[in-house]
């Protein structure tokens, strides 16, 4: 129990250590961070989210059992997300923060970073095992779904934001849409080990020019993470009470509420294998996109950015007292 917390206090921790870089440029004004972040934020999503899509599927071979996993992965990231949300919203009526103030919060409380802060840090938690990272994929193209969509429906009250198009018309969830034929048909890395001669080669190469793409994801993202905290005064950032509310909703409530989801399950299924991504994607802090969807849709995006800050950096505690709950599932 204790390993499992320092290792993903660790894990955690060298995440939080790779943001210490772009912080620094930031508030050195080394770089214009305008330019900074919009270049990093094309990178992960247009080509380094969809390698790591890639790279998990052509290095894991065909199972059915695998097949199973993503479909309950898939419906456990959909149905937990649209559980918190509506919660959430229900709940902020009863407040005075009034509709738009709610909205932000109730997005930032269900939607987590499981694309830019879930796979590195699953990376680091499980080196080496792309199965693992397959059904963090899975959870990415299962929030973009829920963001374009009931998210949006949240944050505005206008089903005119509704878009099922953005929602599957998507770096993310496109690549895996083109992987996952590659899965079934058991096209994969693994079957080419028997090749011999130039043909490895090339696909030796292949693989490792794929792979190298994925393992920046981390990296990048959290530079694209220090560089945001470097516009942000800190003075300011914790004395918002509002903040609280969601980043207690996502980094309390919403992991809670997997961890029992998931302990249910347990009765019916095995959940081994998938446990860590469901506890995982549960307890990240607050997704990036509270940002830039408040943005889009004139909204308190002022107050998204203060909840994706103090979850952020609360979550070097949350996450690792979180994952505890996997030694008793």
């Amino acid at each position: 129990m204790g390993d499992l917390f320092l290792t993903g206090a660790i894990s955690v921790g060298m995440l939080l250590l790779m943001a210490v870089p772009g912080f620094i440029l930031g508030k050195m004004r080394s770089v214009n961070t305008e330019s900074a972040v919009k270049f990093l934020s094309v990178m992960l999503l247009y080509i380094l989210q969809p390698f790591v899509t890639f790279d998990s599927f052509l290095n894991t071979a065909y199972d059915p059992e695998v097949l199973i996993n993503i479909v309950i992965v898939f419906v456990f990231t959909c149905v937990t997300i649209g559980a918190v949300l509506a919660v959430g919203s229900f709940a902020m009526r009863f407040t005075k923060f009034g509709k738009d103030v709610g909205g932000v919060i109730a997005y930032g409380g269900a939607f987590g970073n499981v694309g830019y802060m879930c796979i590195p840090f699953l990376q680091l938690m499980a080196p080496g095992d792309y199965v693992i990272i397959l059904y963090a994929t899975v959870s990415v193209v299962a929030f973009n779904l829920m963001a374009w969509t009931v998210g949006n429906f949240a944050l505005t009250g206008d089903k005119r934001h509704i878009s099922l198009k953005r929602a599957l018309l998507n770096p993310p969830t496109l690549s895996f849409i083109l992987a996952l034929p590659l899965f079934l048909l058991n096209l994969n890395f693994i079957k080419a080990e028997g090749l011999t001669g130039a043909a490895l080669k090339v696909v030796s190469g292949i693989q490792e020019v794929i792979g190298l793409f994925s393992d920046m994801v981390g990296p990048l993202a959290m530079v694209l993470l220090g560089l945001k905290l470097a516009d942000i005064r800190f003075g300011e950032l914790f004395a918002d009470g509002r903040v609280y509310i969601a980043t207690g909703i996502k980094l309390i409530f919403f992991p809670l509420f997997g961890v029992a989801l998931t302990a249910l399950m347990s009765l019916f299924m095995n959940v081994e294998s998938i446990s860590l991504n469901l506890i995982a994607m549960s307890a990240m802090p607050c997704a990036q996109n509270v940002i830039m969807f408040s943005t889009l849709y004139d909204k308190d995006s002022a107050l998204a950015a203060k909840e994706v800050t103090v979850s952020t950096l609360l979550s070097i505690v949350t996450i690792p007292v979180m994952l505890l709950f996997l030694s008793v599932l």
